[in-house]
């Protein structure tokens, strides 16, 4: 068994030991997001150094409340915004709510609400209502003045969480925020001092959307909503909204929509059945590929369908094998290696990642692009990245791929064994980058068929085509449409 399925086993065990609550249900170590908590890589990787857990406590805690008391204040500043500017009032016509992020930044840059989540639903789903998820404006909640302004003319039907607050639900959260440190310390476990140190440094890493969303879903359940269709990492925002609802209703159904590539080291997305039985979950959870469906008692693994990448399924083959793209990871440092480390590389290309300041990178001598990622395969031949979804598209149609390893943390790759040193491999430091760049390129040269039968193999593993008839089954529409 490896280490990271040791790991899955390991907070599993607590999860079992400890009495379910909101506070267990949204702690962060227990969630396991290895991009919060240092947990999993200390587990895996080792690394473990011990603190003075009074100390610490105190430390971590002041910086939590800290946190929250200014989360907290603009939390009250942008439900005064809402009901101020928000003209528009919700009609509960419908028995189906999307949940899903509104990037407040991007709206306002495009002067509307362009929804990318859901892409291709809609045009079979016409009763719905859009319940959002506001990111990009807790640290500055003035931004939701223009934001609100442009969604008040948008035709479609909007439920914010603002409009369902009551005096009590803010005393609520006060006290929720009052006593999470304190409730975290019964998570203390005899004889496992690893894990406690996490467990208490891990305070201050709290979000103020666990016990926002919390209250929500518990309004929620007071409503006349049949099913959720809920955009899902299963991470804190989704784990207390999902235990809000589940705990004060049993007439909604939630369907976790997992419609991404994902990575073995992403251990907050596995759903299980503990999970289930503390009404952290959702029912039911879709997936992008049948490779991620996973066998369970209680919840529900299904077929969803691959609505970001419908794309993928138009794509003709490449043309010419003419450049080695490098795709830009979110995490910048990472980025920056790959390019230090590609030098000697010919026909290189670059695209930065859409959510990172490009002026931050040294591009002497690289060509830079900003073209769509399926007209850039069209004239590659292989791919170089780490920490992106993106490699399981470029193996799929066929590209070679080189994943990079991480030098400080868990390595995200989102492939797997099959067609490893064929048609994809990970380089563990900047020496290999060059030496699998050669090993790939000669091997896809000599063995064209073979490179073919992977990419296909990855192709149907990994993604559902979204067509009308897949999208009708995955999300149970028969009778909504």
């Amino acid at each position: 068994m490896s280490l990271k399925s040791n790991f899955l086993e390991y907070i599993e065990s607590i999860k079992k030991r400890v009495n379910a609550n909101i506070y267990t249900i949204i702690n962060v170590t227990l969630i396991s997001n290895p991009y919060i908590t240092k947990l999993p890589k200390k587990y895996i990787l080792g690394g473990f150094i011990d603190k003075n857990l009074p100390l610490l406590f105190i430390k971590s805690s002041s910086k939590f409340y800290i946190k929250q008391l200014f989360l907290f204040l603009s939390y009250i500043i942008s439900f005064f915004i809402f009901k101020i500017f928000y003209k528009k009032r919700v009609n509960l016509n419908s028995t189906i709510l999307i949940d899903v992020f509104f990037l407040v930044d991007n709206i306002i840059k495009d002067r509307e609400f362009k929804e990318n989540y859901f892409l291709g639903l809609y045009d079979i789903l016409d009763n719905y209502i859009f319940l959002p998820r506001l990111y990009g404006a807790n640290q500055n909640p003035f931004k939701l003045i223009e934001f609100l302004k442009i969604i008040s003319k948008d035709k479609r039907e909007f439920l914010f969480e603002f409009e369902l607050l009551k005096f009590r639900d803010f005393l609520e959260i006060i006290k929720l925020i009052t006593l999470y440190p304190f409730k975290t310390l019964k998570l203390i476990q005899k004889d496992d001092r690893f894990f406690n140190i996490e467990l208490i440094e891990d305070i201050e890493k709290q979000q103020f959307e666990a016990f926002s969303r919390y209250i929500l879903g518990k309004n929620i359940a007071k409503l006349n909503i049949d099913k959720v269709y809920s955009w899902s990492e299963f991470q804190v925002v989704e784990r207390a909204f999902n235990y809000g609802v589940r705990s004060n209703s049993n007439h909604i159904k939630i369907y976790a929509c997992q419609f991404y590539l994902t990575y073995d080291t992403y251990f907050n997305t596995i759903v299980s059945d503990i999970d289930f039985k503390i009404l952290s979950s959702p029912h039911i959870v879709l997936v992008n590929g049948d490779y991620y469906i996973l066998d369970r008692e209680y919840i529900k693994y299904k077929r969803g369908v691959s609505l970001r990448y419908r794309e993928l399924f138009k794509f003709n083959g490449i043309e010419k094998e003419k450049y080695t793209l490098i795709l830009g990871s979110y995490i910048e440092k990472d980025t920056q290696y790959i390019l230090n480390n590609t030098k000697n590389l010919k026909n290189i290309i670059f695209k930065n990642h859409p959510a990172v300041n490009i002026n931050k990178f040294n591009l002497k001598d690289i060509k830079v692009v900003d073209s769509n990622i399926y007209k850039l395969f069209k004239n590659s031949n292989l791919v170089i990245s780490t920490a992106s979804g993106t490699a399981v598209e470029a193996v799929a149609c066929g590209l070679s791929v080189i994943i990079v390893a991480s030098q400080d943390n868990l390595t995200s790759n989102p492939l797997v064994e099959y067609g490893k040193g064929k048609i994809w491999d990970i380089a563990l430091n900047g020496d290999d980058i060059e030496r699998l760049y050669n090993k790939l390129l000669k091997y896809r040269k000599n063995n064209r068929k073979e490179i073919e039968n992977i990419a296909l193999w990855y192709k149907s593993n990994f993604f559902i085509e979204p067509t009308k008839e897949n999208i009708i089954k995955a999300f149970d529409m028969e009778s909504d449409i």
